[in-house]
């Protein structure tokens, strides 16, 4: 097939990953494709670094909807793509005008679990410009089934997968890493990769991480990520009088040297319908870490309570706290759910499986097409 992979966005965090990911194995099955965002933007750069095809359009500004999705529709046909998959709203709309009226199917991709139906244009769009909904969990599912009144057939699940780290890699990254952070070979990192944004719940994080500290002295916990807090965040760990434990790394583009490094991984999201299937869980269970996160999105399904890592209430410092000390006080329990988390990625959650789930929903609007096969 010919496939358009589209993102509207200005960041580059886990949907914009996906994107990446995505494209990489389905070029890998066989398939035509290409990648669409905002000019100089991250992700094509990335994607040219792939060699996957890179098509630049300005997806910005409310009164020019029209004029971005008559550009987007001139590349269908150009490419002559039989899939266009957005996976932001600006370019699900644009996505949704383009592809009316030709022989493209549009996929729209949601990730995160809140409406995406907020006016007339967002419901023509759902219910008449969308041929299906791929969303990462089934608590996206839920969302879009009972706030959207989208039909159930017209949406799939599909866990967000990534690549398998490589090992030499990794023990190299670990030794350098820690020593750039100045840990010792007795530091325990807990790590946390996310945007300094509200609903990741960092200010949590920070009050879980002054509980900690009052019992465990030889942890760390990088932060890495930028955003609107990062300023309040600083401050609030330096009234808690943890500033010595906590670095705020800001923005890294190789997360691959960063979680060899970590003993233990952390997610403190809340639930403000925002978080559904975070990538950077799935990198920690890739990187065979216990995980302790909170019960938000379709963060459940990323989680063997008690065997890969423990699930807590979100916006609950004590209960993040009480968790994170019970894996950080028991070696072998960090072997074990490390363990446990490898094999939940390797079962579930490989860039491979996701490609090959995506793929059988392209084939679904396409009778009669046969499969391309495996990664090449």
């Amino acid at each position: 097939m010919k496939i358009l992979l589209t993102n509207s966005t200005d960041i580059y965090a886990g949907g914009e990953d996906y994107v990446l990911t995505l494209a990489r194995h389905l070029g890998r099955r066989g398939h035509s494709v290409a990648v669409s965002a905002l000019p100089g933007h991250l992700l094509l750069a990335k994607c040219q670094g792939a060699g996957i095809l890179t098509i630049p359009i300005d997806y910005r500004g409310m009164d020019r909807v029209f004029a971005v999705a008559l550009e987007l529709r001139r590349q269908l046909k150009a490419l002559d793509l039989d899939v266009v998959h957005s996976n932001a709203n600006y370019d699900r709309t644009c996505a949704a005008i383009a592809s009316a009226f030709t022989g493209t199917r549009h996929v729209a991709g949601v990730h995160s679990t809140h409406s995406i139906q907020h006016n007339i244009t967002h419901r023509l769009r759902n219910h008449y410009g969308t041929d299906h909904f791929i969303t990462d969990a089934e608590a996206g599912k839920e969302v879009l089934i009972r706030e959207d009144r989208l039909p159930s057939w017209k949406i799939t699940a599909v866990p967000i997968g990534i690549e398998d780290p490589d090992q030499d890699i990794s023990r190299r990254s670990r030794i350098e890493t820690r020593r750039e952070l100045g840990a010792s070979a007795d530091t325990l990192v807990v790590g946390n990769v996310a945007r300094l944004v509200p609903f990741k719940g960092h200010r949590v994080l920070l009050d879980a991480i002054a509980r900690v500290t009052r019992s465990f002295t030889n942890v760390l916990f990088p932060i890495v990520g930028d955003g609107e807090l990062l300023q309040e965040l600083q401050d609030q760990a330096s009234r808690l009088g943890i500033g010595s434990y906590v670095r705020f790394l800001g923005f890294r583009d190789n997360l691959e040297s960063i979680y060899p490094a970590f003993d233990l991984y952390c997610h403190s999201s809340l639930d403000m319908a925002s978080e559904m299937f975070p990538i950077a869980i799935l990198r920690s269970l890739a990187a065979g870490l216990p995980v302790v996160c909170t019960n938000v999105g379709g963060i459940a399904a990323m989680v063997e309570e008690g065997v890969s890592g423990y699930l807590v209430r979100p916006d609950d410092p004590a209960a993040l706290a009480e968790a994170l000390g019970k894996v950080l006080g028991a070696a072998e329990l960090r072997v074990s759910m490390g363990n446990g988390s490898r094999r939940l990625f390797e079962q579930n959650y490989h860039a491979a499986v996701m490609a090959e789930r995506v793929e059988r929903v392209y084939l679904s609007l396409f009778p009669g097409r046969p499969s391309s096969g495996t990664d090449q």
